[in-house]
């Protein structure tokens, strides 16, 4: 099972969550908890868009430059891989 697979965003309670669809139970992996932009964020990496490009789109809906973008999707990522999620 790949991260694509493993990782699955759920919307629940007003809040966007990751959880492992993987892990055995004991002890319980908590889902991880994401607000929208994350979410939006996960969902153009799970096209296997490049950051330039998932900078790009968001910037055209948050009306925000690429570059301030680019900065929270690689700030987005960094919480990912500090979390085991993706590498």
């Amino acid at each position: 099972m790949n991260n694509k697979q493993r990782y699955q965003l759920r919307h629940a309670a007003g809040m966007y969550w990751l959880l492992d669809m993987q892990q055995p139970g004991v002890p319980y992996k908590k889902p991880i908890a994401i607000n929208e932009m994350g979410a939006q964020i996960w969902n153009l990496m799970q096209e296997d868009k490049e950051n330039e490009a998932i900078a790009k789109t968001l910037s055209a809906s948050y009306g925000v430059s690429p570059e301030m973008i680019l900065e929270d999707v690689m700030s987005f990522q960094k919480q990912l891989a500090d979390a085991g999620v993706v590498r």
